[in-house]
């Protein structure tokens, strides 16, 4: 485990210290009278190192349960040793277990997640130590289990932005497990329902082989004429649905309206401090999406006008509208934070956003994606590849003869993936568009938060690096100010053969400045969002 942290905390241009903060629990002694010491088989590593390594990429199939799909895949690597499974948060973790528990396990199971008390903790990690052959499920911290005699790591739902620690030095998962296989030999497996643009870049190189099945789920698509939440034709085939079982509407925001318009010159609603006005319900007075000032006595700044316009509607909204279009049904909501776990017997409608769908025990009759032009209205490549995770995790959920209803161009090369349960259509096109910008997965990239009024001189000090050949002369530098955290971000992307060239020069730059006692830079290597 030393040599894992210390190629970390190169990789990452950090130091091994903040990572073991992460890795090792904080120690209780009383905790370590009740642990009797294993002594572990070196012979058995040595034998691990000569083999040749699996790295995949399974995709989860519709109509059954990934985490069912997932308990298939640990307990059958467990056969050949011990097993690490890697999970976006700890609900992920709970229902994984649940699903273990229908299983016959030869061997112990142990929980490493922030559910755990500190005692808890402590003894989980030394048992694990002092084990010969675990299945151990965790949330990103358990990347550094102590384990003996690890066959696979299984990073189940690659994509999550949970998989990305939010404290220095900012690592990730997805990267990290490479890491650990160098020095462990052990086997890789990926699950989720699209892969990411770093996921798919391995993929298409062949070091990572893509493993799904065969489906073909039946999709149709519904274009909105005027900006209609339901357009005529759908409308038949959801009362069919309703008769067949509970049917799931996925919408894109939660909330009421996003955004006042005024009704009569149709201009954007404003609090006095520049943030957008949102309305609760159609009655409720305006609230600053900013600052949270109520404006009682709302009227236009323009015309004077005082009728108002529901814009960019959320959840809530969707509720009343679908409430009158289909009379006398039950419906339930689930957004955050009252995310529902499972569907009551008597619920016909489900109304949900991405990520919170509920557990329907006999599938959903029918799936509506809502607005699809809404959900794949953004700039950045990061949010589309979550809306396509989205789309393809809410399909997932209809039964075997149920529909998928979508409300969108029928040209949409979405509509053919998810009918054929293929997205490399989705993938190419994001990696296409990133290669031709220089983003990830064809750059690495370094963002550095630094205040406002050293920002244009560290700029200008990375454009001299460049210009005398520390970083190649093909690298980009990106700016960008937020005045209300009076902080500036600075973006590096350098060509993806030269991350090791920046990691470095952000390594020795972060030294420099804290030797020479200058402002505090946080730096942040291959970031979930760029800029964002």
């Amino acid at each position: 485990m030393i040599a894992f942290y210390s190629d970390m905390a190169k990789f990452w241009a950090g130091d091994p210290y903040s990572l073991i903060k992460s890795g090792i629990p904080s120690r209780v002694a009383a905790v370590e009278k009740t642990i009797q010491p294993y002594l572990f088989d070196a012979t058995q590593k040595n034998s691990r190192n000569s083999r040749k390594l699996e790295y995949s990429y399974f995709m989860h199939s519709p109509h059954i349960s990934a985490y069912s799909e997932l308990a298939d895949l640990a307990v059958g690597r467990l056969k050949q040793g011990s097993v690490l499974l890697l999970l976006p948060d700890v609900k992920d973790v709970s229902r994984m277990i649940a699903h273990l528990k229908k299983l016959s396990m030869a061997c112990p199971v142990f929980r490493l997640d922030s559910s755990l008390t500190r005692s808890e903790r402590y003894a989980s990690y030394l048992q694990i130590a002092n084990s010969e052959q675990v299945l151990v499920l965790g949330t990103r911290s358990a990347l550094f289990a102590p384990i003996n005699g690890l066959d696979s790591i299984i990073v189940g739902f690659e994509k999550s932005e949970q998989f990305y620690e939010q404290k220095h030095p900012y690592w990730n998962v997805r990267d990290s497990v490479f890491l650990r296989s160098n020095i462990e030999s052990t086997n890789l497996y990926f699950t989720g329902y699209v892969p990411s643009a770093e996921m798919a870049y391995q993929i298409e190189q062949r070091r990572v082989k893509f493993v799904g099945q065969k489906h073909t789920l039946k999709t149709l698509a519904y274009p909105q004429a005027k900006g209609e939440l339901l357009p005529d034709r759908i409308v038949s085939e959801i009362r069919k649905s309703l008769s067949q079982g509970t049917v799931l509407f996925l919408a894109p925001r939660k909330g009421y309206a996003n955004a006042l318009l005024c009704a009569k010159c149709k201009n954007i609603a404003l609090c006095e401090c520049g943030g957008r006005l949102l309305m609760s319900s159609m009655t409720a007075d305006p609230i600053c999406s900013l600052c949270s000032t109520e404006d009682k006595n709302w009227k236009c700044k323009w015309c004077s006008g005082t009728n108002r316009y529901a814009a960019a509607r959320g959840i809530d909204r969707f509720h009343e509208e679908i409430g009158r279009a289909f009379p006398n049904l039950a419906i339930q909501l689930s957004n955050s934070p009252n995310i529902l776990e499972e569907v009551s017997p008597k619920t016909k409608i489900v109304i949900a956003t991405p990520g919170a769908i509920p557990v329907a025990m006999d599938g959903y009759s029918s799936i509506v994606i809502l607005e699809g032009q809404r959900f794949l209205a953004s700039g950045s490549s990061t949010y589309e590849e979550m809306v396509y995770e989205s789309f393809f995790d809410s399909a997932a959920r209809v039964k075997k003869n149920g529909n998928i209803l979508v409300v969108l161009d029928s040209s949409h090369p979405l509509i053919s993936s998810i009918t054929r349960w293929n997205p490399s259509v989705l993938v190419k096109k994001i990696l296409r568009e990133n290669n031709d910008a220089l983003l990830p997965p064809y750059a690495s990239s370094a963002l550095l938060r630094v205040p406002i009024t050293d920002a244009v001189m560290l700029r200008n000090g990375i454009l001299k690096s460049i210009k005398d050949g520390r970083l190649p002369i093909s690298s980009k530098v990106y700016l960008t100010e937020n005045e209300s955290k009076n902080e500036s971000r600075l973006l590096i992307n350098v060509p993806r053969e030269n991350r090791e060239d920046l990691a470095n020069f952000v390594l020795e730059l972060s030294r420099k400045r804290a030797i020479s006692k200058k402002s505090f830079i946080s730096v942040a290597l291959d970031p979930y969002v760029l800029l964002g």
